[in-house]
């Protein structure tokens, strides 16, 4: 039987949604530059100390990931989640690099998806 979700805990949950986008945009930039400074060799530092800072924000990201992942599989499927989030990522992912625009707009790409995932969210938890 599954158990009920209080309020106090569905606030909870929509702040831990919240903050590990956050995070998750946060750390998407970062591994998205990496990539982008391998692929381009151009290091903001040297290749030994940026791909230190690509893996601390690639773990970072995929540990948040799932914990934005578990929360969300409380409520309801996280499929359609995974799929805005690998939409995002592979679009800023192919504006970095790609195309070579002065502005980068893979930060709002990002911003967009968190922004979408946390009102579909809220919308998802109301109904509970």
């Amino acid at each position: 039987m599954a158990r009920r979700i209080t309020p106090k805990e569905m606030a909870e949950d929509k702040a831990k949604v919240s903050l590990t986008g956050l995070t998750i945009i946060m750390m998407g930039t970062l591994f998205i530059y990496f990539l982008w400074a391998v692929i381009n060799s151009k290091f903001l530092v040297n290749f030994s100390i940026d791909s230190l800072v690509g893996v601390v924000a690639f773990v970072i990201l995929v540990r948040n990931l799932k914990l934005k992942y578990d929360v969300i599989k409380k409520y309801t499927s996280e499929k359609q989640f995974m799929i805005l989030d690998f939409v995002a990522f592979v679009l800023c992912f192919l504006i970095k690099v790609v195309v070579q625009i002065p502005f980068d707009f893979s930060l709002i790409i990002l911003l967009l998806s968190h922004y979408a995932t946390k009102q579909i969210f809220n919308k998802i938890i109301e109904k509970k």
